[in-house]
């Protein structure tokens, strides 16, 4: 009898056993997913292009658009200065030229800009003409890589589409903070 009751308890406690190591098991497993789906959520690289799914509905429309704004035959010459300053904002500027190599005067210019490691933090760009044709604005460019610029230039009668991607360099400092560091180099020497 002795004998039954201390068997009855190895196998209880082996019940115990198996189905608490199970539970661990998918404990474990949902904290690995919590933690997961945590990182993901909140990783700046990750970011879902805005108004994506009426895009993907409406794709006859978007590609309408596409052709519409090639066949236009504008061209967004994008010029980015390699120096910036100290908070990494750089000169910026689009030259928008006609097929025949015209100026496009009075253009309204909205493009949004990324680090394609950063997605999630996009910059939103608004553009002052400064010459007949040439719109200026400043962008902010902290990590060299990847860029990808797309927007919208428009007059009254057209809109163009802007879509490039782009390989910044990390910026240089102006030339008077590269004077202060060659200065402060000599000065430490």
């Amino acid at each position: 009898m002795q004998e039954t009751t201390t068997q009855q308890r190895q196998e209880k406690f082996a019940q115990l056993i198996w189905t608490g190591g199970i539970l661990g098991f998918f404990m474990i497993q949902a904290i690995i997913w919590t933690v997961a789906i945590t990182l993901t959520a909140n990783d700046k690289s990750h970011a879902v292009v805005a108004d994506y799914d009426s895009r993907a509905l409406n794709w006859d429309e978007e590609i309408a658009r596409r052709d519409a704004s090639a066949r236009l035959g504008w061209v967004a010459q994008i010029h980015i200065d390699s120096t910036g300053n100290l908070r990494g904002e750089r000169n910026l500027t689009v030259e928008l030229v006609n097929r025949e190599g015209h100026a496009i005067e009075n253009a309204k210019l909205e493009v949004n800009t990324f680090h394609k490691a950063m997605a999630a933090v996009p910059q939103t760009m608004t553009f002052k003409e400064i010459n007949p044709g040439v719109y200026a604005t400043t962008i902010v460019v902290r990590k060299p890589g990847n860029w990808q610029f797309a927007g919208t230039a428009s007059n009254d009668e057209s809109t163009f589409l802007i879509e490039e991607t782009r390989w910044l360099e990390h910026p240089t400092t102006t030339p008077n903070r590269q004077r202060a560091n060659d200065q402060q180099r000599e000065a430490g020497n």
